[in-house]
Formats: C-alpha cells, structure tokens, sequence
C-alpha cells in the first residue's frame, strides 16, 4: 500500500487483517516498523498513544499469517534498523 498521512481516516480504512506498517516521519524515514494481528487497530493505538514521535505517514502490507508478518517485520528491522526498534545500551 502506498504510503499515507497518518491520520485516523485513512487508518480506519485500511483493511483488517495480519500484516506489517511502517511509520515514516515528515522527511520520509523510516522510524518504527512494527507487525500486527490486526493492522487498523494497531495503528489507532499508536496514533492514540503517541508513543511513535513525529509520524506523518505509514505503509502497511498484508501477510497471510501473523507468522509470515513476524518473519517480514524481523528482515525489516535488520535491514533498515529504524530508529524507534533498536535497543538503547
């Protein structure tokens, strides 16, 4: 899915269902990749909590399973090593 603004209207219409979002701040990097049972309401719970700083838009990508999603997610982070999923020492 192409990336959108991250507002409660355009996460209400995401579909439901397992799969991976990506959350991007305002100058398009990636900051936090994260997996989910059920992508729209994950996202309203990071849009609610606030506990993601500075997002603006986020891509989704639907899995069959959430296994498939946890698989992705793992590639993801090892790859990009977004700011808000790696561990502080």
């Amino acid at each position: 899915m192409p990336k959108k603004g991250f507002s409660k209207k355009n996460i209400v219409n995401v579909k439901e269902g397992p799969g991976i979002y990506k959350l991007f701040n305002p100058v398009g990097t990636l900051t936090y990749v994260g997996k989910a049972r059920d992508l729209p309401s994950r996202l309203l719970q990071h849009k609610n909590d606030g506990d993601v700083p500075n997002v603006s838009k986020f891509e989704v990508k639907h899995t069959g399973t959430t296994k498939e999603a946890e698989r992705i997610e793992k590639n993801i982070i090892q790859r990009f090593k977004p700011v808000h999923n790696i561990k502080k020492e």
